[in-house]
């Protein structure tokens, strides 16, 4: 006789188990189905491995133009720490729905587990570990240079898309902000909204806890994050940078464990690196989190440049970071061991020449649309072993 656990205590299981595992139990029974897709238990189970989710880290390459992206990562030696990791690569190749001919993505953004691509002419939302997507509609005057897209939410049944240029920019265009709401597919332009500022590049954005954030440039050449407000329609300065700007550095913006900005700078004449971080709510200053002081490590970018470079820290706290040798294909990860040694890991994707990054942690988080239960793998799964 088989035991009836209360519902309850199933969602408390449940919101336990890591996401690599849920996504193969939703087939157990449409209970179980219907938990696992319900927001409230993503929200847990994103609380209760937030600061365990390092292992399954990805940094997203998409070839500029291209129809080809991967999935890329290491994966840590069970046995010692020290040892080289070994890559990850998994790859995609987006379709148009009704042709099946490939789709040219520039550039790609994350937010919770969600992908924003980025075309001429149309956006894709898609949740690479479910499978779903969404398409909407866009002007077609996008720019690699100029343009700036984020994907963000009021709460995760209200998916926003943040398009925005700045009234500085390589084509002297009129500055301009939009938000489309993805549920419902329709764009809004904001007005009133001046800018006394530009973006830095190459172009670092993030979406943390549904908020867009970046590095923004004043007319004298102060760095700074900026925010954009999806309730009240508008940017809003966060704090400035914890060093002097300097545009042959590079510089990155990333996430740290979840609940914090973290920001990059690597001198290009030392090639020494220093990483700060920022709570993002509470109102305290910069902490310097990590020095990284070797002669040897190479220059994580050129500069000028349109490349960027993305970072995170594993479960054992060692940085790892994208590099990128100018006229090589693809790009190689670093990982750095202690102050004195680091290890070079080759992603050797032949076919992307020039990698537009993004960091990636795949969720359950569902696209609007998708909220109403989908039990069509049970009774596929069902069918298959009757």
């Amino acid at each position: 006789m088989a035991l009836k656990l209360p519902y309850d205590l199933e969602e408390e299981i449940l919101a336990r188990v890591p996401w690599k595992y849920l996504a193969t139990l939703r087939c157990v029974c449409k209970l179980w189905n219907s938990l696992i897709l319900e927001e409230r238990l993503n929200k847990k189970n994103l609380s209760f491995h937030m600061h365990s989710y390092s292992g399954e880290h990805r940094f997203i390459l998409t070839d500029h133009g291209g129809p080809k992206i991967s999935a890329v990562g290491i994966e840590e030696q069970q046995n010692n720490v020290d040892d080289p990791p070994s890559l990850i690569v998994e790859d995609f190749t987006l379709r148009k729905a009704r042709t099946c001919s490939p789709i040219s993505v520039y550039r790609a953004v994350h937010c919770d587990g969600l992908l924003l691509c980025v075309m001429e002419n149309q956006l894709l939302v898609w949740n690479p570990l479910l499978k779903e997507t969404t398409w909407i509609k866009c002007g077609s005057d996008f720019h690699q240079r100029d343009d700036a897209y984020s994907l963000g939410y009021l709460s995760h049944c209200d998916f926003r898309i943040l398009r925005f240029r700045c009234a500085s920019n390589s084509r002297n265009r009129p500055s301009r902000v939009e938000v489309c709401e993805v549920a419902s597919k329709t764009w809004k332009v904001i007005d009133n909204i001046s800018f006394d500022w530009f973006l830095s590049v190459p172009l670092s954005i993030l979406s943390l806890r549904g908020t867009p954030y970046c590095i923004g440039l004043r007319e004298d050449h102060t760095a700074f994050v900026q925010s954009y407000d999806f309730y009240k329609e508008s940017f809003q300065p966060i704090d400035d940078l914890p060093f002097s700007y300097d545009e042959l550095n590079p510089i990155a913006l990333e996430i740290y464990k979840g609940d914090r900005l973290s920001v990059l700078e690597q001198c290009h004449k030392t090639r020494k690196i220093c990483i700060w971080v920022k709570h993002w709510l509470m109102l305290t200053s910069w902490t310097k989190l990590l020095v990284v002081d070797i002669p040897e490590f190479p220059l994580l970018y050129p500069r000028p440049t349109l490349l960027s470079t993305n970072y995170y820290f594993d479960k054992n706290d060692k940085l790892v970071i994208t590099y990128k040798h100018f006229g090589m294909k693809g790009l190689s990860i670093i990982r750095v061991v202690n102050d004195k040694e680091f290890q070079v890991i080759k992603a050797n994707v032949s076919e992307i020449r020039l990698p537009f990054l993004c960091s990636y942690v795949p969720s359950l988080v569902r696209l609007p649309g998708f909220w109403k239960q989908d039990t069509s793998r049970i009774r596929w799964r069902k069918r298959r072993f009757n």
